[in-house]
């Protein structure tokens, strides 16, 4: 950390804290596009959270220093945390109703899939380059195991608890030794290089 930083005042210090770690949170696993200045800006606006509830409660008099710079740094990592679950989404869609854009600032369709964890995925098949296929049904039978009920990885990678694999040209067969109650559940990770489709289903909680 440059020795600039430590050398402004402390409410710049925890605005900046602040809203760093807002963005953090709020865009988590969707990051990798961003630019510095993507960062920087973002950064301020989460901070200004903190700024303004800091001055209120420095303003009020009714709390010390170290409890009012708590409440405004825990209140920015809300208002990161509500942006990412709900107002990202509000924002998109009313761009949509307003006919300004269809694009939601997403690097990929992939991705967008990949971070809606609103939405129980409850089957994967995954299509191999060579002809296989891949798939798990019923994923809610491992909706508590470990990286259950399955992981999409950022770069098109998948890991999924395979039950049924069916090569080309032949009929499908059930693997019976993926839940195991001494070892645990066997996980089958699939990197996206061998891959030539996904299916996935959805259900809403």
């Amino acid at each position: 950390m440059s020795a600039d930083l430590l050398a402004l005042p402390w409410q710049i210090q925890l605005s900046l804290a602040s809203g760093y770690a807002a963005y953090a949170l709020a865009y988590s696993g969707i990051r990798a596009h961003h630019k510095t200045i993507d960062v920087a800006f973002a950064t301020l606006v989460f901070g200004l959270v903190a700024t303004v509830v800091l001055n209120v409660l420095v303003w009020s008099g009714r709390l010390d220093t170290i409890s009012a710079s708590a409440i405004a740094f825990f209140s920015t990592i809300i208002v990161g945390l509500a942006w990412r679950k709900y107002l990202r989404f509000f924002v998109r869609n009313l761009l949509r109703i307003l006919r300004v854009s269809h694009a939601d600032d997403i690097p990929s369709a992939w991705v967008s899939l990949s971070e809606k964890p609103e939405f129980d995925v409850s089957q994967v098949s995954v299509k191999l380059k060579d002809g296989t296929w891949l798939r798990c049904d019923n994923t809610s039978q491992f909706a508590k195991a470990p990286f259950g009920p399955c992981v999409l990885g950022g770069n098109g990678d998948v890991i999924l608890y395979l039950t049924h694999e069916k090569p080309p040209n032949t009929d499908a067969k059930s693997l019976n030794t993926v839940i195991d109650d001494v070892w645990g559940d066997r996980l089958t990770y699939v990197p996206a290089s061998q891959i030539s489709m996904i299916n996935i289903r959805h259900k809403p909680h």
